[in-house]
């Protein structure tokens, strides 16, 4: 029988909530599926971990790589993925027992090329249900456009990779980018332009675990600057595809970020004048796009300009 969902599980480092994760996944209402484990060069138990869940579940397969980070691991997944649907799951997470059963009905049903799912923010120390299952959901659907912009919601629903269910074919020619932290960030939209259907089910059937190690909980670092740097691509990208109202949106979104980051950096890191002329060329290349862009004011537009020629020039007005 072939297999209907390939779930790829990066695995790093995290021996602890391993288990809970594989666990949750294993027992899931919905039975035809591979999951896919790959272990990014784990230097904990997590390696044994894997390898014990694949001698004791043959739906369970095990790839063994050296450490090149989270994108390079949902990459070396599906490479090897034989699904006709694709999930993802953090290995600190852990998901309600219905969520893929809820997920491949419901593109089966609309014919849906992404299936989107809510997700509930939980405490390591936290108990959550996972048999606990309400059917009265909400249902939207979108077509592309109408997807992308939702991307720009106060809730980032729409750009995590693993709150969802994709089908194979929308990754043909599209791979996570190796090395940026906000992987995510750098194909959500290319995804979501692909697909001619996406469906939005409103219950939370993922659990996204708080925990204190995270990438989202530590300090800023540099490498932070990738969601810039995918933010950046993403406004290149509507723009080549002449969706203008996405262009804009994307080109606002990547200025008040650029901003942000600019000035985060600059206040709590030490000899990062490099780093910064680097993030700030994505910003000159953007200036013109900015100087006609309708919804940003002539005010702000002057401090683009000043921003452009000397930096400092608005440091103190920025920090106001």
């Amino acid at each position: 029988m072939d297999v209907e969902i390939s779930i790829i599980v990066p695995v790093y480092n995290i021996e602890q909530l391993l288990a809970k994760c594989i666990d949750s996944i294993l027992a899931q209402s919905f039975t035809n599926f591979e999951l896919i484990l790959v272990n990014d060069g784990s230097t904990d138990k997590s390696a044994e971990i894997c390898n014990a869940y694949a001698n004791l579940d043959n739906r369970v397969r095990v790839i063994h790589k050296k450490n090149g980070g989270t994108a390079s691991s949902r990459n070396a997944g599906l490479e090897v993925a034989t699904g006709k649907y694709i999930g993802f799951v953090d290995n600190d997470d852990y998901i309600n027992k219905f969520m893929f059963e809820t997920l491949y009905n419901s593109a089966s049903v609309h014919s849906s090329d992404i299936v989107v799912c809510d997700y509930l923010h939980i405490d390591e120390d936290q108990y959550c249900d996972t048999e606990k299952f309400d059917s009265g959901y909400k249902i939207q659907h979108f077509n592309n456009i109408e997807a992308l912009d939702h991307i720009y919601s106060s809730k980032p629903t729409f750009v995590y990779p693993w709150n969802k269910l994709y089908r194979r074919f929308l990754f043909k020619d599209i791979n996570y980018e190796v090395g940026n932290l906000y992987d995510d960030e750098t194909v959500a939209h290319k995804l979501l332009y692909l697909s001619k259907k996406v469906t939005y089910i409103q219950t939370q059937l993922y659990y996204y675990v708080n925990r204190k190690g995270s990438m989202v909980n530590t300090p800023f670092h540099i490498k932070k600057f990738g969601r810039v740097y995918a933010l950046k691509e993403r406004e290149v990208f509507f723009r080549n595809k002449k969706e203008l109202k996405l262009h804009q949106k994307a080109l606002k979104h990547y200025m008040e970020t650029f901003f942000l980051y600019y000035y985060t950096a600059k206040s709590n890191i030490q000899d990062i004048d490099i780093e910064l002329k680097k993030l700030k060329h994505t910003f000159d290349k953007s200036l013109i796009h900015l100087l006609f862009h309708k919804e940003i004011g002539y005010k702000q537009k002057l401090m683009f300009i000043l921003f452009r020629i000397n930096p400092t020039l608005v440091d103190l007005l920025y920090r106001k």
